[in-house]
């Protein structure tokens, strides 16, 4: 049965089907599942994994029992844990002390074991048994990630390859000349005592040993300066990608298991570059050391190639293990790092709650967990090293003891056991390197598919094409807007159908969770809905695309950030053109300019990290700002002005009146929704027209 680790926060169900399928038969990954089972954010419910199970020819028997008849369940099961998580039980056994150890397969860390008393404070007492029925299809659907597909086109690797191989080539032949030397100094040199013979040796073979250092110094420059660019290249691809991604993607992951996904990055690079390239010509010079070899003598060769399958079995063996060990490892790193992240983004709240120190504790426990980890997978490489070690010793002994005989039997001189023994030693190597580049490969297939989450997953569908935006009178049209964050879940929006004229300023009222914000962002493109449209004049957004939609909106969103930069900077968005009259324009507009002219630096004063520096009003009102600087013809404020004093929200208010603006206003202050041309509210996912417009607005 394959181990499955989550990739969303919410997909432990989902992983843990996909194991109980492979256990049966049936292979299959997460990208699949998550495709053919849309889930929310919230995760998944036991109704709806009986549901997938039963789409995925999955027999569901949902269950209620006791600690102790955990071994009469019919495994692989799933388990309830920690009443928010889905782990798949694997097996129930005991040890010679009489313990009850259970083997659990967590999406979260992957195989574990733990003894009845530490699963007593975890599991809920609810099972899902599963079992093939009739229309079970055993199949492997899991998708075939291929290194070409992460990479793409890079540009210059012909070249780059021709260079690099043609210079490692020349090294090789130094490398099968050197032992040469060594054989006819003992066989000839020693023995006739010829001092001139061994001058002219000498030199001549200094000069080698200087070409094939100018040699080895190149290729190594060559391989420095392709690797660098190889890998911005890749990097710079991939984050174009990341950026791309609709955010509903970056929603349902931790950001440090981002993180971790796009440093793959750099250990596949490592292994392709470094590693292939030097490995290259690892087979051929193999194949010349052991035609050397036997020409010397095939009883020694033999006794080398079988100490070379001895590793190569010994790497394999290890293979599986380690693998997994890594596995687990990048994973555990991925939740320390997320909360290690979210720790320095939340150090106010947890000052003010006086949290640091449980957030500390648990922080540590996750270090810790690294740690142990790596402890495991050290024991593993230690005991893997020693072995070779041991494969390598015994080898070098028996070639000691049988080549002696074969000395003393005449058969071999001196001066031929020792350039046998080099021989050998470049053979077993070389042979040792290219098993390693081998597993390496395939141990790529980890990092490949991390990093696959990321390249694979559909971009958001901006459909770029020339259009003229000024014929716009951005005039907005949603018809039987219905959406839910998943199948099953209840509907959010409901069969919505709004227009809202040009011009005209609405105000979106209701309750807390009502779905507001969720509207707004569907009006805005962030969202796809689940049925319905939206449409701008008449025109579906995702005919003109998206991009070129955007273009037309400004907004002030209630998680949106300031970047680490100038206040100018900020409000112009690191616009390259950015004109300092439209920056004060702006500003003076969203009534902040006077308070921007009284600090030091003025427009330049610097922005700390997330705005940390501003005050909540002073960063509302720079967002407005900003929203401003784009000249939109569309304006969508989520709670945009809930941090602002009286006074400054009327101003604000004044101004935006004053400009010919569609806007869009998620509010819950009096203020706001009394500046509102039109309120409408949101109630059971239905639009509810609170206060229609006066007809001298609509006009």
């Amino acid at each position: 049965m394959q181990t499955v680790l989550q990739t969303e926060s919410s997909e432990c169900g989902l992983a843990c089907l996909a194991m109980v399928a492979s256990h049966y038969g049936r292979h299959t990954d997460l990208a699949e599942l998550r495709r053919r089972f849309p889930i929310s954010l919230k995760g998944v419910t036991l109704e709806q994994l009986m549901r997938h199970a039963a789409s995925m020819q999955l027999a569901a028997r949902p269950l209620r029992l006791e600690l102790d008849e955990l071994s009469k369940l019919q495994m692989p099961c799933i388990l309830h844990w920690n009443l928010n998580h889905f782990v798949v039980l694997k097996k129930v056994s005991k040890t010679w002390r009489g313990v009850t150890m259970v083997t659990l397969l967590d999406p979260a860390i992957g195989e574990t074991r733990l003894p009845l008393g530490v699963v007593s404070k975890h599991f809920t007492g609810v099972a899902m048994e599963l079992a093939p029925n009739a229309d079970f299809v055993v199949a492997d659907e899991r998708r075939k990630v291929a290194i070409r597909d992460l990479t793409g086109h890079v540009l210059g690797l012909r070249r780059a390859l021709v260079q690099i191989l043609a210079l490692a080539l020349a090294l090789e032949v130094f490398a099968i000349a050197s032992p040469l030397f060594n054989q006819f100094v003992i066989d000839e040199v020693i023995v006739s005592g010829d001092q001139d013979l061994l001058k002219v040796l000498v030199c001549g073979f200094a000069l080698l040993i200087v070409t094939q250092t100018a040699i080895g110094l190149a290729r190594s420059w060559f391989l420095m300066r392709w690797s660098m660019d190889i890998g911005l290249q890749w990097s710079v691809r991939i984050f174009a990608h990341l950026t791309r991604l609709p955010l509903s993607f970056f929603e349902k992951r931790h950001l440090g298991d981002v993180v971790s996904r796009f440093g793959s990055i750099a250990s596949i690079q490592g292994t392709l570059t470094s590693l292939f390239v030097e490995s290259a010509l690892d087979g051929l010079m193999a194949m010349l050391a052991l035609g050397m070899m036997f020409m010397y003598s095939p009883k020694l060769s033999f006794l080398v190639l079988a100490a070379v399958l001895l590793y190569a079995l010994l790497r394999w063996a290890f293979y599986q293990p380690l693998r997994e060990a890594s596995q687990e490892r990048l994973i555990l790193s991925a939740k320390e790092s997320s909360h290690f992240l979210e720790t320095i983004r939340a150090i106010m709240p947890l000052k003010l709650f006086g949290q640091e120190a449980e957030r500390r504790v648990r922080w540590q426990n996750l270090k810790q967990d690294v740690i142990n980890r790596d402890v495991k997978t050290q024991k593993l490489s230690i005991l893997f090293k020693i072995s070779s070690t041991t494969i390598f010793s015994v080898q070098g002994l028996a070639l000691f003891y049988v080549g002696a005989e074969l000395v003393m039997k005449n058969a071999l001189t001196i001066g031929m056991l020792m350039a046998f023994s080099s021989y050998a030693g470049t053979f077993s190597s070389r042979l040792f390197s290219l098993v390693d580049l081998l597993v390496n490969l395939k141990m790529l297939s980890l990092h490949a598919e991390r990093l696959a989450d990321i390249v694979l997953e559909p971009v958001e569908a901006l459909h770029e094409q020339e259009t003229d935006l000024h014929r716009f009178d951005c005039s907005l049209t949603l018809k039987n807007i219905r959406f839910r964050y998943a199948e099953g879940e209840p509907w959010i929006l409901n069969g919505i159908d709004l227009h809202i004229p040009a011009g005209q300023s609405l105000a979106l009222v209701g309750p807390s969770g009502s779905g507001k914000t969720t509207l707004c962002k569907i009006i805005l493109g962030l969202l796809a809905p689940s049925e319905g449209e939206v449409l701008i004049d008449n025109v579906p957004i995702t005919q003109i695309g998206l991009r070129a939609y955007r273009q037309l909106v400004g907004t002030v969103m209630q998680d949106d950030v300031l970047l680490a930069g100038s206040l100018q900077d900020n409000i112009a968005f690191f616009d390259a053109r950015a004109e300092r009259d439209v920056v004060e324009r702006c500003a003076r507009q969203a009534a902040v300019h006077d308070e921007i002219a009284q600090m030091p630096m003025g427009y330049q004063t610097l922005v700390g990290d997330m705005g940390s520096s501003l005050s909540g009003g002073q960063k509302q009102r720079i967002l407005l700002a900003r929203a401003l600087y784009k000249q939109p013809r569309i304006l969508a404020l989520d709670e945009a002005t809930s941090h602002l004093d009286m006074n400054n929200e009327r101003k604000v208010n004044q101004v935006l009146s004053q400009l010919r603006l569609t806007r869009i206003m998620v509010a819950h202050r009096r203020e706001t929704i009394d500046a509102a041309e039109r309120v409408v509210g949101l109630q059971a996912g239905k639009v509810v027209e609170l206060r229609p417009a006066q007809p001298q607005a609509a006009a």
